[in-house]
């Protein structure tokens, strides 16, 4: 049975995107679906089957230590006195949207044993669903696609290996890549935001590629670019066009919110607040001394 909850902060609770749909599962499946998650989770660390910049959704690899990982980045190409630029995208309709067959061939290629692969294979089969709406319960229907269930246990580290292939790059003092679960970002850095221009557009375009590749869609309107630059360097708000829309880069995107304006004096002062209901919502003051200004802030 799914039922529709809202999301925050939408104005229009009338359009259907406003809504996300959670799958309330039985008890003991989601025992068990732990259980298989866990197994996978073992496996994934043991043998190093997903990217080690892929966070979220696995041990010791949080929210928090994501950011803080990006904000190192950022420290690096300041301290060469080069400009990070960096791009963020956000599937539409991430866990839905994901196609059975295309997860089991990447599970495979990645080296998921057989028996896991039999047992997903199998999960992701013969869905069936009801709506539960305003107390009305809706007749049962086939999801011939059903994507991933919103509320399983096991749905997180599967989507990991969905989009493991858009987040597998080398991170060096070129640039690099990371993701949360859904939210994939990736950055360059050069000695200018303007010379930064290809390979953001170099991004882009393999992001598009993945997009085709998967079946699934990335949101124009939550594509968002901003330019780290240190002290003294002039940024660039120049637009890209992505899928026939204008982006300009911004002075603060949401990652789930970062601030290019350098913040605090000696230190990091981070509040983060989780602005997903599935994700909780957690307040973590931090104290890091660094020489450098700290040019995150979370939200």
């Amino acid at each position: 049975m799914d039922a529709p909850l809202k999301k925050p902060n939408k104005g229009d609770y009338t359009i259907a995107k406003a809504w996300r749909p959670i799958s309330l599962l039985a008890t003991l499946g989601k025992v068990l679906e732990s259980v298989v998650a866990e197994r996978i989770s073992h496996a994934v660390e043991t043998h190093g089957l997903l990217p080690t910049s892929h966070f979220g959704a696995r041990k010791q690899r949080s929210a928090e230590q994501a950011l803080l990982f990006l904000q190192e980045q950022i420290y690096a190409a300041w301290r060469g006195r080069r400009v990070l630029s960096l791009i963020s995208f956000d599937v539409k309709g991430a866990y839905n949207g994901v196609c059975k067959e295309r997860l089991i061939q990447r599970m495979k290629a990645r080296g998921m044993p057989e028996v896991l692969l039999r047992w997903v294979e199998a999960f992701c089969s013969e869905r069936t669903a009801k709506m539960l709406i305003n107390g009305q319960l809706s007749e049962t229907q086939s999801l011939p696609q059903a994507g991933l269930p919103q509320g399983s246990p096991l749905s997180p580290i599967l989507f990991l290996f969905y989009n493991a292939d858009l987040v597998q790059r080398q991170i060096d003092s070129q640039g690099g890549a990371v993701a949360f679960v859904d939210d994939f970002t990736a950055w360059v850095t050069g000695p200018t935001a303007q010379s930064n221009r290809e390979g953001i557009e170099t991004i882009v375009n393999e992001a598009l590629n993945w997009e085709k590749r998967s079946g699934a869609t990335f949101e124009a309107d939550k594509t968002a670019i901003i330019h780290f630059a240190p002290k003294m360097r002039k940024s660039d708000h120049s637009p890209f066009t992505i899928k026939g829309q204008t982006v300009v880069p911004k002075d603060l995107v949401k990652i789930p919110k970062v601030d290019a304006k350098p913040r605090g004096s000696t230190g990091l002062n981070t509040i983060c607040h989780r602005d997903r209901p599935t994700r909780g919502h957690l307040t973590m003051p931090t104290s890091i001394n660094h020489p450098f200004h700290s040019p995150l802030t979370l939200a």
